[in-house]
């Protein structure tokens, strides 16, 4: 069962940075030894079947200060998760599109108030649904302003994604995907954007935050502009530079060894690998909103270059003002009133009513197989989490983020 998109973006924020604000970091010697507790919450997890492997690393100042992984990186063979395994990501691979996008921009190449139909014609004809409750195939109003490339960043488009509970939501998703977001139900990925450009957009564009596939569209207009495959763009712009070895579409036959498999709990609440995997290699849909693989350890490295504001030992993905731009709220109280999103990123952009008191500028973000990570950029603190997990549950989040940010001290 899928859960309400925007329900996760709540719950995350508001516990992920419930939980990290009782970090006390105020302290040089870290004391890992109330770790204990945690690590005793994560192997209880794996014991009661709730989950098969987790891995966490949590990277403070530039040290990793805690990095463990606990479980199976698959139950059916009995083989253990290692740390710095391999993971399919979803929705993580949405902020390296957006770093991606704002390259070209700070080239000139494309400015974040262009009509995105320029570059993407089939927008320009999209439709609104007047009543989500109607389904997909209900009645429809007419576009009354351009979608701008804005608006596919930060979510305000229209588009949708599928993972809400309404019927227009539900038959999107039946429409597009199988439950593991497979990418080897298309030969490329101007197959999936027709499809959904059959649907209309759930909103005016700028009306409203709806969590949607408008990073896919992103993609494509990147590859039009570079005339580069996506798969070459990132690996030569991003992937390369900051040596991000183990995130790819697709991965190499010593890689496929350390790929945790994906898991998921039948009726008696019992854990057990999904009869289909997403396959490792072969993949030819370079997507913007998820098809990338990759490691704790590659995060990392991704989330520091963000910390660091566009730079990573040497190499500069990004102008600092870029990154400046992507982290800060650009929806308004759309979420709610703390939470917002940014350039790619959910940022908690106010704290003064916010039940989090967590700092403002917290940036996070996740993905479908409940892969995890946020960025502190006043702490210069970076928590990732990752394991391969369906179906979701807000229940599993919370519980998680709790034991991880509520144990530590600094």
């Amino acid at each position: 069962m899928k859960y309400s998109i925007r329900s996760w973006f709540v719950y995350l924020g508001k516990y992920l940075l419930f939980t990290f604000c009782s970090i006390c970091i105020a302290q040089t010697d870290t004391n890992l030894y109330q770790l204990q507790d945690f690590e005793t919450y994560l192997k209880e997890e794996i014991v009661s079947q709730r989950a098969a492997g987790i891995e966490v690393l949590i990277n403070h100042k530039g040290k990793n200060i805690w990095h463990k992984a606990f479980g199976y990186n698959s139950l059916k063979d009995n083989r253990i998760l290692q740390k710095n395994s391999i993971y399919y990501i979803q929705s993580m691979t949405k902020p390296i599109m957006s770093v991606a996008i704002m390259q070209l921009v700070e080239q000139g190449k494309l400015s974040l108030e262009d009509n995105a139909a320029n570059y993407y014609p089939a927008l320009a004809n999209i439709r609104v649904i007047k009543d989500l409750s109607t389904g997909i195939n209900g009645p429809t109003v007419a576009l009354n302003k351009p979608i701008k490339i804005k608006q596919l960043l930060t979510h305000t488009s229209g588009l949708s994604h599928g993972l809400e509970e309404n019927l227009f939501d539900q038959q999107l998703f039946k429409l597009m995907y199988n439950d593991l977001f497979d990418p080897a139900e298309y030969d490329a990925l101007e197959e999936r954007v027709d499809k959904l450009m059959q649907v209309p957009l759930v909103s005016q564009p700028g009306e409203q935050w709806y969590y949607s596939a408008a990073p896919d569209i992103l993609a494509l207009i990147l590859q039009k502009i570079t005339g580069q495959s996506i798969n070459s763009y990132l690996r030569k712009n991003i992937f390369d530079p900051l040596s991000m070895n183990d995130t790819g579409y697709n991965v190499d036959i010593d890689q496929q060894q350390r790929i945790m498999q994906v898991h998921f709990n039948i009726a008696d609440g019992s854990i057990i690998n999904s009869p289909v995997q997403v396959p490792p290699t072969g993949n030819t849909v370079y997507g913007g909103t998820h098809g990338l693989f990759s490691s704790t350890e590659d995060f990392l490295k991704f989330c520091q270059m963000i910390l660091n504001k566009g730079t990573l030992d040497g190499e500069r993905i990004l102008n600092e003002e870029t990154v400046e731009l992507m982290t800060k709220n650009h929806i308004g109280d759309f979420i709610g009133p703390s939470r917002g999103f940014g350039l790619g990123f959910g940022v908690l952009y106010n704290t003064e009513n916010d039940p989090s008191l967590a700092n403002t500028g917290q940036l996070y973000g996740g993905g479908y197989f409940k892969t995890y990570f946020f960025i502190d950029p006043i702490e210069r603190l970076i928590g990732i989490i990752m394991t391969q997990k369906v179906p979701d549950t807000d229940e599993y989040i919370i519980a998680l983020n709790r034991a991880i940010y509520g144990t530590l001290n600094f």
